[in-house]
Order: structure tokens, then C-alpha cells, then sequence
């Protein structure tokens, strides 16, 4: 997902209000096997342009449930034949990240966002994170000029840029380039992903909880007979400006249906408007009707709100802004598509919140949608 909106307004909706509680039925709790996926996704680092370490743990898991391939840019297939017209659903493998534009003298490594979301850097100062060394995974730290060594013009600096921060791995330059850093090495948070009540927080939701929906799904339609054609994809690059789905057709696939399972937004926090985010978590997935990108299909909305209603899958609906997704470039390459969101909250950051009931009814209700045939 790429997103920069900034709400700051009133307290937001809550689960506990009486008229949102009777409108949206409660998600399932899913079983702890959505839970152990979820927290294993989240501790794999995938950074924008290095996803193969997600890429290849899914491709494992996908072995035997059908074709799997991969395209010449990385993305990955799994084809499950059906009898019906051709679905695709597709999340991105990859995750926020830094990387490398030059190393000091000193051994300090300064840095650029590996992403096009330039407005996350007041969430990684003092971050630990996850260098990826040729050598090996190395510990670092995101610093700046702190307490009693700052200036008065720093201390009066309304707002941190990219060449206020630098990266700390404890190394002279030297050792650094004995372990294998160097300019382009990636980097990502190292925040495991831990309990909070009943919701789930960690690194990477955005999407790894997309991708937690594809694993899932794909065992699920092995043991079933779905109606439709069904490929499942892991995109790359999404956060970069959505790259690798701009390829999702090339070498002769087609599609008549698109679905794209990406984060959307929980405005269920003190600071967002129910105004502008009117979604919670534990609320189910979210069916969005446009982004600051493109318009999604009316039709294919009112197909999932009635296999949800039918079923009691719980669902909610939204219009995003400040937002975009790979769901652009399925519309552009004549597929009819639909984003389908389950909520985080603090995106775009180290510490995104997530309900794993809401991953586990985005499961459902395609599980339900793929076996029962709702379209022509």
C-alpha cells in the first residue's frame, strides 16, 4: 500500500458503539494457525526490490496445490484451474525499507526510503533495524543529533529530512565493507511482531497480511473444487509506484476478474474522523469503492457484500484518499477489479496493528465467493 494520509481530527468509530456494532457483525476469531502465518510473515524482511525471501517461503508453500511460476521481474504464480472465468487475486510481497547511498568515513551509513513514501522518517529515528549484509543480517540503529550535542538551529528545526537521519551498525567503514555493506544494501525494520490484547502488532502488515490471505486461500481451494479459474500473485515493488503488477499480463496471462488484497485503513483511533475513515479493526475487510488512483467495480462490490450477507462474513465499506494500490494497474490492463482491504492502524510504520479476525474473514469470503459461483 502506498499512503500518506495524515488525519488529525476527532475521536474515531468504535466497536463498542451500539448503531456501528449493529450494522457490522463481529468478525470471526480466527484460529491460531492465522496468527503463527501472520507473526511468521512478519518476521521475514522483503524490502522493496529484495523480496525474495517472502517470495520463496510462499513458492514452498504453494508447491503441489497447483502450477506455481515466476515472471522474469519476480512476481510469483499460482495457478489453481476451475471451470469458470479467469480470477486473479494478488497481494505485494514487499515492505517499507531503507537503503544505502553512502557510507561515511566513520562507518555511519546515510540513507534514502527504498519506497515512495517519503513522510515515514519520524517512525524510524531510534528504530532498530535488520541491515541485510552480504555477510548476513546486521544490527543497526536509525540516529540523529540528539539532547546536549544539538545546536540551536537544530533544536528549532520544525521537521527531520532524509540528511538529518543516519544509520549506526557500530562498524568503522572498513567493517562495513568486509560484512558486505555497501551502496544499495536494504535494510528493514526489526520489530517481532508481539500481542496486544486481541489485535496483532509488528513490522510489514502492509502486506503481509495480503500475502497471509493467499496462503491460506490457496490451501483452502486445494481441498475444494472452485468455480472459477483462480491464479494467486505476489507482486513486487508495489511501494515503489506499484511496478510489478504493470507485468501481470505479460507472457500470454488474461483475466476477466481482479482482485487485489491490500491494508486499508482503521480509523478507529483518537486522532482520525469517522468522517474520513468510518472503518475498524475487528470490523471484517474493507470493500473500497475508489483511491486516489482509480475507481473500482460497482459490480464486483455488490457481489462480495452479498456473498458476505448471505453468509454473515462481516465487511465494511470506504472511499480512501492519499492511497493507491496495484488495483490501478490491473484496471489498466482490462481486467475488472476490486481492492478489498482488511484494516491496520499507524501505517507505515514499525508498530502496524492488525485484528487477525479480519485476515481471517478476508479468507472466508473469498473462499465463499470463489466456491459459490456469485458471477457469471
Amino acid at each position: 500500500m502506498i499512503n500518506d494520509f495524515d488525519g488529525r481530527e476527532a475521536r474515531g468509530p468504535s466497536s463498542h458503539d451500539p448503531v456501528w456494532a449493529e450494522r457490522h457483525p463481529p468478525a470471526p476469531r480466527p484460529a491460531a494457525g492465522m496468527e503463527e502465518l501472520l507473526r511468521t510473515l512478519s518476521l521475514l524482511a522483503a524490502p522493496t526490490g529484495q523480496e525474495d525471501e517472502v517470495i520463496d517461503w510462499v513458492r514452498r508453500e504453494w508447491e503441489g496445490l497447483g502450477e506455481v511460476t515466476r515472471s522474469p521481474v519476480g512476481n510469483l504464480f499460482l495457478h489453481i484451474p476451475g471451470p469458470g472465468p479467469r480470477v486473479l487475486l494478488a497481494a505485494h510481497a514487499d515492505e517499507l525499507s531503507l537503503i544505502v547511498r553512502s557510507i561515511t568515513p566513520g562507518g555511519f551509513l546515510r540513507v534514502l526510503p527504498g519506497e515512495r513514501d517519503q513522510f515515514s522518517s519520524p517512525y524510524y529515528v531510534g528504530s532498530p533495524l535488520r541491515v541485510l549484509a552480504d555477510s548476513g543480517p546486521l544490527p543497526g540503529v536509525v540516529a540523529t543529533t540528539t539532547g546536549h550535542a544539538m545546536t540551536p538551529d537544530q533544536k528549532d528545526r520544525p521537521r527531520l529530512g532524509w540528511d538529518d537521519l543516519f544509520v549506526d551498525v557500530g562498524l568503522t567503514a572498513e567493517e562495513c565493507a568486509a560484512h558486505g555493506v555497501r551502496i544499495g544494501t536494504r535494510m528493514v525494520w526489526d520489530s517481532p511482531p508481539r500481542r496486544m490484547g486481541r489485535l496483532l502488532v509488528g513490522k510489514a502488515m502492509d502486506d503481509r497480511l495480503g500475502v497471509a490471505v493467499l496462503v491460506e486461500l490457496a490451501r483452502r481451494l486445494a481441498a475444494a473444487r472452485p468455480a472459477y479459474d483462480v491464479t494467486l500473485a505476489l507482486t513486487v515493488q508495489e511501494e515503489i509506484g506499484m511496478v510489478g503488477a504493470s507485468s501481470l499480463t505479460r507472457d500470454g496471462r488474461a483475466f476477466d476478474l481482479g482482485f487485489i488484497i491490500d491494508n486499508g485503513l482503521a480509523g478507529d483511533i483518537p486522532t482520525v474522523s469517522p468522517e474520513h475513515v468510518p472503518v475498524v479493526l475487528g470490523g471484517g475487510p474493507t470493500l473500497v469503492h475508489r483511491d486516489s488512483s482509480v475507481h473500482y467495480s460497482r459490480r464486483l462490490i455488490q457481489a462480495l457484500r452479498g456473498v458476505a450477507e448471505r453468509n454473515r462474513v462481516p465487511v465494511q465499506e470506504m472511499v480512501l484518499f492519499h492511497y493507491s494500490s496495484d488495483g490501478a494497474h490491473l484496471v489498466r490492463q482490462g481486467i475488472e477489479t476490486l481492492l478489498v482491504a482488511p484494516p491496520i492502524r499507524y501505517s507505515h510504520s514499525p508498530f502496524e496493528t492488525i485484528d487477525p479476525a479480519d485476515v481471517e474473514a478476508t479468507v472466508r469470503l473469498f473462499e465463499l465467493f470463489l466456491t459459490e459461483r456469485a458471477l457469471g
